[in-house]
């Protein structure tokens, strides 16, 4: 050893400055390990608790309880490269024993830790399964139309939309935006709420795709911390006759391409021009796109098709549509007017 090198002051050894790396080790405690970790789930859907805020927990049970376990580690500044192994194994329904062992640098010397770690699973009903469970809501959202009732597909469609938006919100982060309840009744759909925002985003996209009229009444229910509190009841009228029915008129049928609830915009099903008119009762509506049957054409003669009735599967002749040329064997879309056929597609 030469004079001019340094020696650690506490055992003699030798320091690149001060004391050796095994003397500052030794004045440290380079980990810390909690014996004991928790978290609070929600036994109905797995939200977590986090504070006093829930948030919808994306991780699995053992995804979660290693990041829990890390969570009550703490190395000092001076540990390099950390290496940790840990084993999970569950002792009871809310227990779970974590076993670990801890690697790493410390002033340039390895060191090395084991320990036992106790993960407590805490069950709590979170704030939105306690408002689910408890018939939770501010508005109630009535489906119905002008002059008859809402049709099977329309009802089924009005319910997609507010499921999509209760998805939308979720993934939001708007944990208490939710359905809470759905009725059918004769009369149309009922669409019971969580809240009056969520409630109001349901009402547009349901009026925006049927070009629907919308009326609201909020009725007063109390007050909380000096803010008045309501429930909305919004009514929501589909028109008579919407985007994809077929109407006759002086014995002419049409494909309806847009409404805004006085002009029909619409297309003559023989000559595929358009034509508007205005929505009146005399326009009788004879069923919507969407419901018309196949049916197997025989020939083609000019503007007369052959086809096969797909009811009673006996040969019948209808009008063909200007430009229609569909081969024996091919497939027009028809629907039916009492003893009349007509095509709306091929």
């Amino acid at each position: 050893m030469s004079i001019q090198q340094t020696i650690c002051p506490r055992c003699g050894e030798p320091s690149e400055e001060g004391l050796c790396g095994s003397c500052r080790l030794h004045e440290i405690e380079w980990v810390t390990i909690s014996p004991r970790v928790q978290t609070i789930l929600c036994p109905t859907c797995g939200s977590r608790k986090v504070g006093s805020s829930w948030s919808d927990c994306q991780e699995e049970r053992e995804e979660l309880g290693r990041s829990l376990v890390l969570s009550g580690i703490e190395l000092h500044p001076d540990v390099k490269n950390p290496e940790i192994e840990m084993d999970l194994r569950d002792i009871s329904s809310n227990r779970t024993q974590a076993t670990l062992t801890i690697s790493a640098r410390c002033y340039d010397l390895p060191v090395s830790r084991q320990g036992r770690v106790l993960i407590v699973w805490g069950k709590e009903q979170c704030d939105r399964c306690c408002r689910i469970s408890g018939s939770y809501y501010e508005g109630t959202i009535q489906v119905r139309a002008e002059g008859r009732k809402p049709s099977e597909w329309e009802v089924k469609r009005c319910a997609e939309i507010a499921y999509q938006a209760e998805d939308m919100a979720q993934q939001g982060g708007e944990r208490l935006a939710f359905v809470s309840s759905m009725e059918t009744s004769r009369d149309g759909l009922d669409i019971i709420v969580s809240s009056l925002g969520f409630g109001q985003s349901i009402v547009n996209d349901i009026t925006s795709l049927f070009g629907a009229k919308t009326t609201s009444h909020p009725k007063l229910i109390g007050e909380k911390e000096g803010k008045r509190l309501y429930r909305v009841t919004w009514l929501i009228r589909l028109p008579r006759i919407i985007r994809g029915n077929v109407i006759e008129i002086q014995g002419r049928y049409y494909q309806v391409t847009g409404s805004d609830g006085q002009t029909l915009r619409t297309r003559d099903l023989l000559t595929s021009g358009p034509r508007t008119f205005r929505d009146e009762p005399s326009i009788r509506v004879i069923a919507h796109s969407r419901d018309a049957m196949e049916a197997m054409v025989t020939h083609q003669e000019g503007s007369v098709i052959g086809i096969l009735d797909p009811k009673t599967q006996m040969p019948a002749e209808i009008a063909a549509p200007e430009g229609c040329r569909v081969p024996p064997g091919g497939v027009v879309h028809l629907l039916r007017d009492g003893d009349t056929l007509f095509v709306v597609g091929y």
